[in-house]
């Protein structure tokens, strides 16, 4: 059974060209933006904060580990993501990947991942 999920993701350090990159790759994976704002860091540097929307039968933590090993991916490095998840239901899912994440995950999803692009 396909839920609506409403996707809250904040993403940083990124550089201004990987913060478009990650949209693209985002898109990609099915996401549909509904906004997002690039908050400067320093002069070379951002936080990429969006909101999306998703319609899946994939769980919550499933959807948002593959969207984090994508963004990884076309980061080509190790970027904090915070993830909150709303589902149609109000149940409203926390994740947070930090380094220990990221060198669990990408074994798991580098051979299922479209190549990188740029």
């Amino acid at each position: 059974m396909n839920i609506n999920l409403q996707l809250q993701l904040s993403i940083a350090p990124l550089t201004y060209f990987e913060a478009k990159c990650c949209l693209r790759s985002l898109a990609r994976e099915g996401i549909v933006t509904l906004w997002n704002e690039q908050r400067s860091l320093s002069r070379d540097t951002c936080l990429l904060n969006l909101s999306a929307e998703y319609i899946s039968s994939d769980s919550p933590l499933w959807l948002c580990e593959r969207l984090a090993a994508a963004i990884w991916k076309e980061a080509g490095r190790f970027v904090r993501l915070t993830s909150l998840v709303t589902s149609d239901n109000e149940t409203e899912h926390l994740f947070i990947f930090e380094e220990v994440d990221y060198q669990r995950l990408m074994p798991a999803f580098r051979l299922r991942m479209p190549p990188l692009r740029r």
